[in-house]
């Protein structure tokens, strides 16, 4: 592997990864899963409420990729509902071959079957027309029946978004309908929940942004496929892939979540693909963060999920010394710009205090995204007393001044 020309490659998907982040907001996790299945070469889905940016980042991935110089149709997209027909997916049928023959084979070009990256909006109102005339097989096995012909497709990356995913057949409620989309949704490797805006802060940004600007580079294709034809060229070592057992065991023993072995066995190509986008040719454990993309099947598996490899990377330790960083940091600049204000005019130190109170009140919302139960962990539940600590103490100093 050209490791220069990796890295080149690498640092425009980060720079990519910085755009989609600054433009949109806490979507951190959507992005990262985006160009690491990408990087992979993993289908991807993303399940989120209507109306949050899900459609529009991706889009926004798709108009950063330069497709000159390509064999094939470069972009495929489609919206799935009820009237929409397997013509419109995968192309009109040959008239004249099926009146001769009998046997309906399609003028695919332009369309999935012939399409280098793919995305599909509202993926699970598929209907069963379309379900059924080629799209498991062209997800699966990258091949397209058409007529007595096998197409051998040349899509590099398929991505979807849905507003709900198929219930599981241990649901209650699941219906028929549900079951037949299981097949479907098996065939997405990676799977990322995205969740509206919380932080006010970052809603008044939304709305104060200027839309129209965009993302400045082209990433050529080429680049991106030689990344997914090198990515097992990436070491993954014994040491990582036995944590990745551990995990889909605990998970199993714990929480009755099923990881199968050939899920186990492709979401390795993700934990090499975060090794890349850390500008490193072998994974180390930190890599296994990727798995929070692959080990999940319903909502409230998430926290389980999530959970279970921060303990295996030994994150929360990490995370603790990270915010006590922080808070130090907080209360240091507190009072270098106290001492460094105080001889002047319009020094305010109510406003000073205001900025050190916010900053930590945000430190502290960080916490509780990462963290939504810290009690299960020894080391977050102290430094987040710790710092509510710091807070209270912060808001009593301002009002005594």
């Amino acid at each position: 592997m050209n490791q220069n020309k990796v890295i080149t490659i690498i640092d425009r998907l980060k720079d990519l990864y910085s755009f989609i982040n600054t433009h949109y907001f806490e979507v951190e996790d959507f992005s990262l899963c985006i160009l690491l299945s990408m990087i992979s070469r993993t289908h991807m889905i993303a399940l989120g409420q209507p109306g949050i940016a899900k459609s529009a980042i991706l889009r926004s991935v798709v108009d950063a990729i330069d497709f000159e110089n390509l064999e094939g149709t470069p972009y495929f997209h489609i919206q799935m509902g009820s009237d929409v027909s397997p013509n419109n997916v995968f192309g009109a049928p040959d008239i004249d071959y099926f009146k001769k023959h009998g046997i309906i084979k399609r003028h695919y070009k332009g369309f999935l079957p012939d399409a280098v990256i793919a995305f599909c909006s509202e993926f699970y109102r598929v209907n069963d027309q379309v379900a059924n005339s080629g799209l498991l097989t062209i997800l699966n096995e990258g091949e397209f029946k058409n007529g007595t012909d096998t197409v051998k497709t040349k899509l590099r990356f398929f991505m979807a978004d849905t507003n709900f995913f198929p219930k599981q057949s241990d649901d209650l409620d699941a219906e028929e309908s549900d079951l037949k989309l299981q097949a479907l949704h098996d065939r997405f490797l990676s799977r990322v929940f995205v969740k509206p805006l919380i932080d006010p802060d970052n809603k008044l940004k939304m709305i104060m942004m200027d839309d129209s600007k965009t993302f400045d580079q082209k990433i050529p294709l080429e680049d991106i496929v030689f990344l997914q034809d090198h990515i097992d060229q990436v070491e993954l070592s014994e040491k990582v892939a036995r944590l990745m057992i551990d995990i889909a065991t605990e998970l199993h023993d714990k929480h009755h979540i099923f990881i199968s072995p050939r899920r186990l066995k492709l979401s390795r190509n993700l934990v090499k693909a975060n090794a890349l986008f850390n500008h490193r040719f072998h994974c180390q454990t930190d890599d296994l963060i990727a798995l929070q993309f692959t080990l999940w099947q319903k909502e409230e598996d998430l926290i389980k999920v999530k959970d279970l490899i921060y303990d295996k990377m030994n994150l929360p330790k990490l995370h603790a010394e990270e915010y006590t960083i922080l808070m130090d940091s907080i209360q240091e600049e507190l009072d270098r710009n106290i001492n460094n204000s105080m001889d002047f005019e319009d020094y305010d130190s109510d406003v000073l205090y205001e900025q050190a109170i916010h900053a930590t009140v945000k430190l502290l919302e960080r916490i509780a995204n990462q963290y939504p139960h810290p009690e299960r962990y020894q080391e977050i539940s102290k430094v987040k007393f710790h710092i509510e600590t710091a807070y209270k103490r912060l808001l009593s100093e301002r009002n005594l001044i």
